[in-house]
């Protein structure tokens, strides 16, 4: 019976950890909100950076999935 208890409470566990890290990136990406698009990761850096510069936002993020390509600019906003 013990070992049917440990296992009962490890699984439990496990799926409460998994839950707990399905439902983190769903949270955090929910502050950022998207700006817009811009041709090259450089010029999205230039852009995120000119934003905390100015105070409008706390911080932000470039997604892109190459160095040349278009790049995705969201922001914390303050």
């Amino acid at each position: 019976m013990s070992l049917r208890k440990t296992f009962s409470a490890v699984a439990v566990a496990g799926v409460v950890a998994g839950s707990a890290l399905i439902a983190a990136p769903g949270a955090q990406a929910s502050t950022y909100t998207y700006v817009g698009v811009y041709p090259t990761a450089t010029a999205c850096n230039a852009a995120g950076q000119a934003y905390v510069d100015s105070q409008q936002a706390v911080v932000y993020f470039c997604d892109t999935t190459t160095p040349t390509g278009p790049a995705r600019l969201s922001v914390v906003l303050r």
